[in-house]
């Protein structure tokens, strides 16, 4: 039987160029490489990251391509499972609506590992990274749509991670298709909303997924053979047909909050009601209710014991940025147990609401009703997670964020030295050398 492929997928990966793709294209591949990196820097001193290093380290060895915050580089595959672990360890990363999912933690570390080994240009590396998101992105929305259950990130993203590794190892276009083969069948197929119900380090498959990608790729240029994409099928025809015309990476979300993306209309909605009621503070609230879609109600709102439980939560980020004024790092990891952020949860219920389930998964969005213990009432408008591409963060708060993820390990100088190279990184002329600024 003649195996079926999928010439606009080769012919991209092999043809993709800088050169054609517009300056409001360029600057959302520097965006997204700038918050990718970032929070890659930012998860670098979880326990989630230590342990997989160390794993990593025995498992892949030594070799020549960098982890972000550790010293010592390994093995392509290796470095690669290490920091695309470390780039979700917050789950303050970029995701894409219709995939509802992660691309940039899967595709990035994979694309950075195989630039570093096969010491490419920084052209070549832009080139591969946004190869890797628009061929990623589409293969989420493809397998949401040829198969319904919910496919965590390391399940679809894994094909952005060989495909941008692919135009690395300038692979033919038969290799091409056999990495692509390779990654979705050797990827992980994983029961996500049981890890949304039992939070755990496994979280989206990314670490895993990304690893598996760059594999791939690396098996198919030795001439291993892998079974025919999910591209290769008529019904994800419309998702790659405008490829070169159509960038997906221009639709990325941005995470001002380090929890679920489903959380984040609510969180929204809480800081709308405490800018517009300046005097409002924990102690006068008597109950909160949340107004939501399904997916966001069924996070836990539980008390979190760990990291992971408190990203996966719904009432905990509430009750953080009430308390804090923020959900960042630091809330997720050292405030778990904050007496007055517990107290605060015990008086939030959820609800879903059928109106709002409608619009999921192209818009999240929540709306609030909150009562005051004095007895009086207010209302958020229905508001949908800021940070979307139709609701972005502007360029200032990108900014920031990228500066408060990046500073605590570098130092604010630093941080903001490497996201000026970032902003004008196609000028560069040395990889390793921008390499060598996000290791410092």
């Amino acid at each position: 039987m003649k195996k079926p492929s999928c010439s606009y997928v080769s012919d991209f990966i092999r043809g993709e160029s800088l050169d054609t793709i517009g300056k409001g294209t360029l600057q959302a591949l520097k965006e997204a490489l700038a918050d990718i990196i970032a929070c890659t820097i930012a998860g670098s001193s979880l326990a989630s990251s230590r342990i997989t290093y160390s794993f990593s380290r025995k498992q892949y060895g030594s070799g020549s391509c960098s982890i972000l915050g550790f010293p010592e580089k390994l093995t392509p595959a290796g470095a690669t499972l290490v920091n695309a672990t470390m780039a979700n360890a917050l789950d303050i990363d970029d995701g894409h609506r219709l995939t509802k999912g992660h691309p940039g933690a899967v595709i990035f570390p994979a694309v950075l590992a195989a630039a570093e080994e096969r010491e490419a240009t920084v052209i070549d590396f832009l080139t591969a990274l946004l190869i890797g998101y628009e061929i990623g992105i589409r293969a989420g929305i493809a397998a949401h749509h040829l198969r319904s259950e919910y496919h965590c990130t390391g399940s679809w993203g894994v094909l952005g991670a060989a495909a941008g590794v692919s135009r690395l190892l300038k692979l033919t276009p038969a290799a091409i298709e056999n990495a692509l083969g390779i990654a979705e069948y050797h990827a992980t197929y994983s029961p996500m909303m049981r890890c949304i119900a039992y939070p755990s380090m496994v979280k989206d498959a990314i670490g895993w997924g990304s690893m598996t990608g760059i594999s791939s790729a690396y098996l198919a240029e030795e001439g291993f053979s892998g079974i025919p994409s999910l591209f290769t099928f008529k019904e994800s025809n419309p998702f790659i047909q405008d490829l070169g015309n159509r960038y997906r990476i221009r639709e990325l979300y941005y995470k001002p909050f380090a929890c679920c993306r489903w959380a984040q209309p609510a969180v929204q909605c809480i800081e709308t009601l405490v800018k517009e009621y300046k005097t409002l503070s924990p102690d006068k609230i008597d109950r909160i209710t949340i107004y939501t879609f399904r997916k966001s109600a069924d996070l836990s709102t539980e008390i979190p014991k760990t990291t992971e439980e408190a990203q996966y939560n719904l009432t905990f980020p509430i009750a953080a940025f009430l308390v804090f004024g923020a959900v960042g790092p630091k809330q997720v990891t050292e405030e778990l147990g904050n007496r007055d952020v517990l107290k605060m949860m015990e008086k939030i219920e959820v609800k879903v609401d059928p109106d709002l389930e409608k619009h999921f998964p192209e818009k999240a969005l929540s709306r609030v009703e909150l009562e005051t213990i004095d007895g009086r009432k207010a209302e958020s408008p229905i508001i949908q997670a800021k940070g979307d591409f139709d609701y972005p963060l502007t360029l200032e708060e990108k900014q920031a964020k990228f500066i408060q993820l990046t500073a605590p390990s570098m130092g604010s100088k630093k941080a903001r030295k490497l996201y000026k190279m970032i902003s004008e990184i196609e000028k560069a002329d040395n990889l390793q050398a921008f390499i060598k600024e996000m290791e410092e």
